[in-house]
């Protein structure tokens, strides 16, 4: 089993890939495209409510996931690839001094970054959505998706995945992105 050093220099070392793969957060136009011929319009409306990194991220998430998964012989359900593009949509908008925060305030330890996280406006506003936009998603999801789309939103963020085959491949395409 991994050490908590080891653990938290990998971690800090997916952030700091995050950050700087949000340095290019436009979508491609083949990728606008799939996007279009993904998501229904409410789900397309709720996608371009994201901040520019986080359908990047996600866009980034799809394209692994349908690498990964065509390579182990099979392909994302529709439900899989629309809860992919929207899994973060509960974050809201975000500036990237918050993320930076909320990522240091975690390497503190989840007891102090809580402290932080309020609900309402402003800078703790902003690191209480982050900590709680997986249910925060799954409250936007509901009424413009199917209930398996707003169910995987809703998990994505658990720290032990139910026995569900697609969460655990959405878990990991958000790993390793």
């Amino acid at each position: 089993m991994a050490s908590e050093a080891t653990r938290g220099a990998s971690r800090a070392a997916y952030r700091v890939r995050q950050v700087l793969l949000g340095l290019r957060p436009a979508l491609r136009a083949g990728e606008v495209a799939s996007v279009r011929a993904l998501l229904s319009e409410p789900e397309r409306v709720l996608f371009m409510t994201m901040d520019a990194r986080d359908r990047r991220h996600s866009m980034d998430m799809l394209l692994w996931l349908r690498a990964r998964m065509a390579a182990s012989g099979g392909l994302p359900s529709t439900a899989l690839e629309v809860a992919t593009l929207l899994h973060d949509v509960g974050k809201g908008r975000l500036r990237l001094a918050e993320r930076v925060a909320f990522v240091l305030l975690g390497a503190l330890g989840e007891a102090r970054r809580e402290r932080w996280c309020v609900e309402g406006e402003g800078f703790r506003g902003a690191l209480w959505r982050l900590r709680h936009h997986a249910r925060l998603g799954a409250e936007q999801v509901a009424g413009t998706s199917t209930e398996r789309v707003r169910w995987l939103v809703a998990h994505h963020t658990d720290a032990v995945p139910p026995d569900d085959e697609e969460l655990r491949w959405l878990m990991a395409a958000d790993d390793a992105c």
